[in-house]
């Protein structure tokens, strides 16, 4: 019982140390303005050389080689119905451990409509979809 408590012990202590924070550029494109980027295990935060741009800060669920990131962000509009807009960033991570060459990223939005027992959506807009390159990523 001793050894399977010890080996228990060093795994948990083990767990942080394969935990990666990679820092990296994003080139400049019309979309994203470039800026930088921090990629974790479980967040993603996006800093865009544009100034009127607040920073992007995204929960991640990583599984294996692919992290999924998503923000969203929901308001009520003039007829008492309400607007979600929402984010997702996709990671492909390498085999080898090294950072990810390229993220994409979703946008998604529908709007809902009041109702009496609740909201029904009334309009969903098709995704806008694109990649960015990640470049001179380096891990801490």
């Amino acid at each position: 019982m001793k050894s399977i408590t010890l080996l228990a012990v060093l795994v948990l202590l083990a767990g942080p140390a394969f935990a990666e924070t990679w820092r990296c550029q994003v080139p400049y494109d019309e979309v994203n303005g470039g800026g930088r980027v921090t990629l974790e295990d479980d967040r993603l935060i996006f800093v865009s050389n544009w100034p009127h741009r607040e920073p992007e800060v995204l929960k991640c669920i990583r599984s294996g080689l692919t992290s999924e990131c998503m923000s969203a962000d929901l308001a009520t509009n003039r007829d008492g119905g309400a607007s979600v807009f929402t984010k997702i960033f996709s990671i492909t991570w390498q085999k080898d451990g090294g950072p990810p060459m390229r993220i994409t990223t979703r946008q998604t939005s529908a709007i809902f409509e009041d109702h009496e027992d609740g909201y029904a959506m009334t309009e969903a807009f098709p995704a806008i979809g694109y990649t960015f390159p990640v470049t001179e990523c380096k891990s801490d």
